[in-house]
């Protein structure tokens, strides 16, 4: 054991035999594991500020856009519709935004797969 270690564990072993610990809040309660981030200490401080202000990283919100437009689209082909020129450029403009979120979603099992263009 090291010198820091050392004086580390005597001052706890001095706070436990002076009671330091027996009133801490959340005593008895489990402890919230969620907050530990595999990512590191500059991820995991930037996403717990966001998660406990509720906000979403900006990728996650594109993600829920996407999906949201991506099942109105094949929603639209697969009940066997006549696709106009206008609509077959708005699913290319479509999988050009989804090529964008898959080069920033950090994880590669979060991609999302482009919505194939129908031909005329």
């Amino acid at each position: 054991m090291d010198a820091l270690q050392l004086i580390a564990e005597n001052k706890i072993k001095t706070a436990q035999a002076e009671g330091v610990f027996e009133d801490l809040e959340g005593k008895g309660r489990p402890v919230r594991l969620d907050d530990i981030h595999p990512a590191g200490d500059d991820h995991f401080m930037a996403n717990h500020i966001l998660k406990t202000n509720h906000f979403l990283p900006v990728w996650l919100e594109d993600r829920k856009k996407l999906q949201q437009e991506i099942s109105s689209c094949t929603e639209t082909l697969l009940k066997g519709m006549i696709v106009s020129e206008e609509k077959r450029e708005a699913i290319r403009q479509l999988n050009r935004r989804i090529s964008g979120y898959n080069l920033r979603v950090p994880v590669d099992s979060l991609r999302l797969m482009p919505v194939p263009v129908p031909e005329k």
